[in-house]
Parts: structure tokens; C-alpha cells; sequence
């Protein structure tokens, strides 16, 4: 698994968010967990409201942002956002949360078939990113979802790209 290294301006987001264990009404990766009905509960507010997501950029692009915090390796408590891309945040419908991320480097991972449910992010913290000697820069990754990713149900012929936000080792 190796990445491309790519330059990211500062991206608007505009979407929802959860806070939490993801897995408290039903384990593992599937669209049943809190996740799951997290994007449940954003995509219907897409159909139903459209018109209230202004100056949206790439349609058929969703993104899904995992924050790190403290809680996140001793409790299992996630923040995790799911939205798309604007090109400037304007007005915010009630029902969302507009997010900011930095102008970073990002080493960028695609995931394909199985890869997509698996452990991938101990193998790119402990291993990619190491090996080539890069580091995390900022507690949050980014989970692109294109029309390359078909659904959980269909995963053996989905892809998908991380973005991990990175800095060289200092050493």
C-alpha cells in the first residue's frame, strides 16, 4: 500500500456529526452502527433539502472525517463527521455543522475490496507512514467516497481514498 503524496488547500465541509462509541447498538462495520445512521440521517436531509447545501463542489462526492481525541483509544469514543465539499461556507442549515480543515500535506491511501473494513489505520499509523518517513500532523483523517465506492453490501468491487494529513519525521 503506497500512498501519493498531494498538497490540500484549506476545504470547506459542510454536513453532520456524531460523538461517540460507533458500535453501541451494533457492531462492526455496516450501516446498522451509529455511523451508518449517521450518514442515513445526512443523505436524507440531502434528498430532502438540497437546495439548503449552497455552493457544493463535486456531486457525486462524499466525505467522511474521523477526529482523533483522547477518548478516541481508551474509550472507543469517536467524532466522526459525514458531509461534502463546499467551496465556502455561507449559511449553515439548522440541521448541520460546517467543518474547516488546514492546508496540509496529505499522503493519500486507496483502499479497495476488504481493505476497506479492515485495520487498515494501524498498518498506515505504524507502518506506511513510518516507512517513509512521515508522521501524522493533525489528529483527524479523511475517507473520500466517489463513485468508485459502491455500498457496504457491494465492498468486494468499492474503492475508496484516505487522506491522512502528514509532516516529515523530525529527527
Amino acid at each position: 500500500m503506497k500512498p501519493k503524496l498531494i498538497y490540500g488547500e484549506s476545504m470547506f465541509l459542510l454536513g453532520m456529526n456524531f460523538y461517540g462509541d460507533p458500535f453501541s447498538n451494533h457492531s462492526g462495520w455496516n450501516e446498522e452502527n451509529e455511523i451508518g445512521r449517521l450518514w442515513f440521517r445526512f443523505n436524507s436531509f440531502l434528498k430532502k433539502k438540497p437546495e439548503q447545501i449552497k455552493h457544493r463542489i463535486k456531486k457525486d462526492t462524499s466525505l467522511e472525517v474521523f477526529f482523533t481525541t483522547e477518548e478516541t483509544m481508551s474509550l472507543g469514543i469517536f467524532e466522526v463527521f459525514a458531509g461534502v465539499l463546499v467551496e465556502k461556507i455561507e449559511e449553515i442549515p439548522l440541521q448541520c455543522v460546517a467543518k474547516q480543515l488546514p492546508t496540509t500535506t496529505y499522503a493519500v491511501f486507496t483502499l479497495k475490496g476488504q481493505e476497506i473494513t479492515s485495520d487498515w489505520q494501524q498498518n498506515i499509523y505504524t507502518k506506511h507512514l513510518p516507512d517513509l518517513g512521515y508522521e501524522s500532523s493533525y489528529s483527524y483523517n479523511i475517507q473520500y467516497y466517489d463513485h468508485r465506492f459502491k455500498s457496504l453490501n457491494n465492498i468486494e468491487e468499492s474503492e475508496l481514498d484516505v487522506y491522512i494529513p502528514v509532516r516529515k519525521i523530525s529527527g
